[in-house]
């Protein structure tokens, strides 16, 4: 039997899993994509040790035959990762030329979403869909286009940066250097920055919150969510209407170019469903052209945290016969 390696390497964490034909998950490893520094030689040589070390452990040497990796801004064409706003070394990073000669294992790369998108139609709930679109929601905003049953990966492989439409906030500035992009209205760091901001507001106006006893540096979209969850807190439920709400204004507008099946959401931020998935799909059919109607479905992905990009790049890995 034949294995693949996957690979998802995030702004925040690299989560690797060897994946069998069924789409098992075999193994799997999780280390700090920024540990290391800001070099790419680091980088790349402490993959190659988890790598070596996650085989070793799991007794399947021998059996596994290729590894598929999913990252942001990577180009399928070229194995590159092409100056990466959220990772912590900048440049162009030919991490297939060099994960290759160090672990002497066939690569290919493809964008972090790309791969997620591909691990949902594989084994979650776009099995069988013919178009959707995969909207990652981390560190980063990411989007992985599937029409007509294929990927569209566009001219020199960088379509799909729907976080980089200028659909969110207008006073907002990315990462990227712009003002207005999705990713800084919706990503987590953007959920983090609200609720500290409508805590501020909160206190200047005398009334109190669950926020409040948490200190800004500790408010997270995984904190903010758990105070939400947890005791109904109406301003965490805010900060998730609001997001949920820009969110779900830019998804009615990528229908207008792509009329999918559905959107699938995955990431951190997607984790806490119906508190973002509520204010999504309400502020979606506000604003959504007459002709989509009810025939769009919003859907969180099915997939366990970090799996939906691994069996993707592993099923990249296969697809491309490694």
């Amino acid at each position: 039997m034949s294995l693949y390696l996957g690979i998802d390497i995030g702004g925040t964490n690299t989560e690797l899993g060897i994946v069998d034909d069924e789409g098992q998950i075999v193994a799997s490893q999780t280390f700090l994509t920024k540990q290391n520094g800001s070099l790419f030689a680091d980088y790349v040589e402490a993959l190659s040790q988890q790598i070596a070390q996650m085989i070793a452990n799991s007794g399947l040497t021998d059996q596994v035959v290729g590894i598929g990796i999913g990252a942001p801004n990577a180009n399928y064409f070229s194995g590159c990762i092409e100056e990466a706003v959220n990772l912590p070394w900048a440049g162009i990073s030919p991490i297939v030329a060099e994960l290759s000669a160090r672990t002497g294992l066939p690569v290919v790369l493809d964008n972090d979403a790309n791969a997620s998108a591909l691990g949902e139609h594989s084994y979650g709930v776009a099995r069988g869909l013919d178009h959707f679109v995969e909207i990652t929601l981390g560190t980063g905003v990411g989007s992985g286009i599937y029409a007509d049953g294929r990927l569209i990966r566009g001219y020199q492989g960088k379509a799909g940066e729907l976080g980089h439409l200028a659909v969110g906030e207008p006073h907002q500035l990315c990462g990227c250097g712009r003002y207005g992009c999705l990713e800084a209205s919706v990503a987590a760091p953007a959920v983090a920055r609200r609720a500290v901001s409508l805590k501020k507001l909160c206190l200047e106006q005398g009334m109190w919150s669950e926020l409040c006893d948490i200190p800004d540096e500790e408010l997270t979209s995984k904190t903010v969510a758990e105070v939400a969850l947890a005791t109904g807190d109406s301003l965490a439920r805010q900060v998730f209407e609001e997001t949920g709400e820009i969110l779900g204004r830019a998804l009615a507008q990528f229908a207008c170019f792509s009329a999918p099946q559905a959107f699938v959401l995955f990431g951190g931020v997607a984790r806490c469903g119906d508190l973002l998935l509520q204010p999504v799909r309400k502020a979606f059919d506000e604003s959504l052209l007459h002709i989509y109607k009810g025939s769009i479905q919003i859907l969180l992905s099915s997939l366990p945290k970090g799996q939906a990009a691994v069996l993707g790049a592993a099923s990249l890995a296969r697809e491309r016969n490694l």
